[in-house]
């Protein structure tokens, strides 16, 4: 199984940026890394690289519009060969040393615009006709969403730009993985109460990918430095069911739960909002369980 995770981190010259990037590779125990949205300059790239995974291998095109896009991975476990390379992704051929397989990969990153993200759709439905039998995965920040569900917040018409993505998504025969964790991706981060939430960033895989990993899932994670979460392709393991959250009214009339409630919510954590109320609603969990 490919150990892998992309992330638009939304900036890798800040330190605290690197380290989550860092601590995402050996948390998640990562062979490979997609990294969006760098705005690292040419000069500064090797420095930043090695700051981060000194002993793992780097791709990054700066011959490309906007440089957005990096690949990262470790050469004790893949080999990789890049295949494309175009304004809006990055297209790769990965041998897992392990299973002794090929895998295609595309990191993307899609355009803010719907016209310019045509273009990243029909590039994806050109190489669809030449994916053959191998497994492939194509994953990234699209910029788009697949549904009015994956919008929390007003967002203005997205349905030209909703229909095209699903259109795109149906001519290249990929299937969408399930996810969990984090349902909306990225956060605008508002201040003046105008807060969107949408589910820009996914793992799609064609029917041999799925054939080969039946169970694979992916993780949204909650986001730290970025205001976009991380995507973490997971094992071909079921994992036992998640419980559901419950609460006993009863808990509210106890003596304190209500300052102690209001304790945890007035903490002030330096992180992006979702990232902020995840780690109060986990400081809440001991007051719940008295």
């Amino acid at each position: 199984m490919l150990n892998a995770a992309i992330w638009n981190v939304r900036g890798l010259n800040r330190r605290d940026h690197q380290i989550a990037v860092w601590e995402l590779a050996i948390n998640s125990s990562l062979h490979f890394h997609g990294l969006l949205e760098t705005r690292v300059t040419l000069t500064n790239a090797v420095r930043v690289q090695n700051g981060i995974l000194p002993r793992w291998k780097w791709f990054s095109d700066y011959n490309s519009a906007g440089n957005r896009i990096w690949l990262a991975w470790n050469d004790d476990f893949l080999d990789i060969a890049i295949v494309d390379i175009g304004v809006q992704f990055v297209h790769c051929r990965i041998f897992i040393r392990s299973s002794h397989i090929y895998v295609l990969v595309i990191v993307s990153y899609g355009a803010n615009d719907v016209g310019s993200r045509r273009e990243l759709w029909q590039a994806l439905c050109h190489i669809s006709d030449s994916i053959g039998d191998e497994p492939w995965l194509v994953g990234g920040d699209f910029n788009a969403v697949r549904d009015l569900s994956e919008v929390c917040g007003t967002s203005g018409d997205i349905k030209l730009a909703m229909n095209e993505f699903n259109d795109c998504i149906l001519n290249t025969g990929l299937i969408a993985l399930p996810m969990r964790g984090e349902r909306f991706t990225w956060h605008n981060c508002s201040d003046d109460g105008r807060s969107l939430w949408k589910r820009l960033d996914r793992l799609l895989a064609n029917d041999k990918w799925m054939e080969r990993w039946p169970n694979v899932f992916y993780e949204c994670l909650t986001p730290r430095t970025s205001d976009h979460s991380p995507l973490v392709l997971s094992g071909d393991c079921r994992r036992p069911p998640m419980s559901m959250f419950h609460f006993d009214n009863y808990l509210a009339l106890s003596p304190g739960f209500i300052a102690s409630v209001q304790g945890i919510w007035r903490h002030h954590i330096v992180g992006t909002p979702m990232y902020s109320v995840t780690r109060k609603l986990k400081a809440l969990k001991p007051i719940f369980r008295q």
